[in-house]
């Protein structure tokens, strides 16, 4: 009697360790799914988005629809069409191979030229309130990290028409920023996510 009462406890013991295993497994599934899939949370490094994101900000983004890590398949993999708008702060890895964000200044197809320190997307001059007081948008250089063979980046004129599947990034602090007017203008599957929050 007192075997068969041992065996029914444990039975029991091994459907509750089981049981809580199996949660616990897809609680971990379900957080690697969102890692790798949804959401990251960054910390930013350097001040070339000041005085939107300064050193040591904390951003949260979103990756839904956006490229996978070449690390998992490797070569990027974009797994549907990710909505990004002019302004917009993306998480993308440059020339490189480092994780930043900088801001979207130019979309694909439009036209963009540097004109007098300010930037002009289809002969509308862009009003950029997030900048600092006085800073100036200088033409780009291409010097730092041109020519690379097989980049997937396009060097970008001091004016010019972004392709499609292309963007122009700037960073906010824009005279100590290495952006787009260095590294070129970048292709979407560079481009992880899309800032949603920052602190």
């Amino acid at each position: 009697m007192a075997e068969e009462t041992d065996q029914k406890t444990w039975k029991k013991r091994t459907k509750r360790y089981f049981r809580r295993s199996l949660a616990l497994l897809i609680f971990l599934s379900f957080l690697l799914f969102v890692r790798i899939f949804l959401f990251q949370v960054y910390s930013i490094q350097g001040n070339s988005m000041y005085p939107t994101l300064s050193n040591g900000s904390i951003v949260f983004v979103w990756k839904g629809g956006f490229a996978l890590s070449a690390k998992l398949f490797g070569t990027e993999w974009l797994y549907t069409e990710p909505k990004i708008a002019k302004l917009d702060l993306v998480l993308f890895y440059d020339q490189a191979g480092d994780l930043v964000v900088k801001r979207v200044i130019g979309l694909p197809n439009e036209y963009y030229s540097i004109e007098a320190g300010r930037v002009v997307i289809d002969s509308q001059m862009l009003i950029e309130n997030y900048i600092p007081l006085g800073s100036q948008t200088l033409e780009p250089t291409n010097s730092l990290l041109f020519p690379l063979k097989n980049s997937p980046f396009l060097a970008m004129n001091k004016q010019g028409r972004i392709p499609p599947g292309y963007y122009l990034l700037l960073g906010d602090n824009r005279e100590y920023s290495t952006d787009s007017r260095a590294f070129g203008l970048v292709p979407i599957e560079k481009i992880k996510g899309k800032v949603i929050f920052y602190f």
